[in-house]
């Protein structure tokens, strides 16, 4: 059966990769947000997820499900000792604790709905439609908490502000694509063939066993060879 192409997930990667190259441009001038481990690393990683999100090979789900999960691993990592990194720009121990908690908990949250996602396209242990809308609630909790701390670490500039709501716009066009990865697909059980008698076997059994005749034998045999 022809997989069905899905133009959702072509929309999510296009969107996407227009957002991450703006991102990138923005934040390779203007300082970076801070809500990832690395907007360079951003941009390689997950434009190779957009690329696969408009190809749509075979199995290209499940590899790009892959790689956001390692994506979301080293985005935790981060967030557990990105302390002294934004030590520099959160002078509040008070905020910088706020942040910390926020880009955890959002990044946890992240990695839990891809997470879901992988296991859906693999072994479809839940329903599709809870399995949709964990994802989903998961993925709306984690952005606005991202949305929620993306004020500390912005400062009351135009390069700053317009820096940091298109980081949010690329994580946003992410997590649309991510929640469009899981499908509908239901499992098609082929029905095993049925055996088809061999007429002519048959016939001949009949034939030896004297049940018809030649003549007999022989017209049928005609009638079995024109079908």
């Amino acid at each position: 059966m022809k997989k069905t192409y899905n133009l959702g997930l072509l929309t999510g990667g296009i969107s996407l990769m227009l957002a991450l190259i703006a991102s990138f441009v923005l934040q390779d001038y203007f300082s970076e947000s801070f809500l990832t481990l690395s907007f360079t690393f951003d941009t390689f990683i997950l434009i190779a997820v957009a690329f696969m999100l408009i190809l749509q090979f075979k199995s290209f789900d499940k590899i790009a499900a892959i790689v956001l999960v390692i994506y979301g691993a080293f985005n935790i990592l981060y967030g557990i000792v990105g302390s002294q990194t934004l030590s520099d720009v959160i002078n509040s121990t008070e905020l910088e604790v706020i942040f910390i908690l926020g880009l955890l908990l959002g990044h946890v949250l992240f990695e839990i709905a891809v997470l879901f996602v992988l296991l859906h396209l693999t072994q479809q242990r839940f329903e599709y439609k809870f399995t949709k809308k964990f994802v989903i609630v998961a993925l709306s909790v984690s952005l606005l908490l991202l949305i929620a701390i993306s004020p500390l670490v912005t400062f009351m500039t135009f390069q700053s502000i317009i820096r940091m709501v298109f980081s949010i716009i690329s994580i946003i066009a992410l997590y649309f694509c991510i929640q469009q990865m899981v499908t509908d697909t239901p499992i098609v059980v082929e029905a095993p063939a049925k055996e088809v008698p061999n007429k002519r076997l048959e016939l001949s059994k009949l034939y030896e066993r004297g049940i018809i005749t030649q003549e007999e034998y022989q017209t049928r045999l005609d009638l079995i060879d024109k079908e």
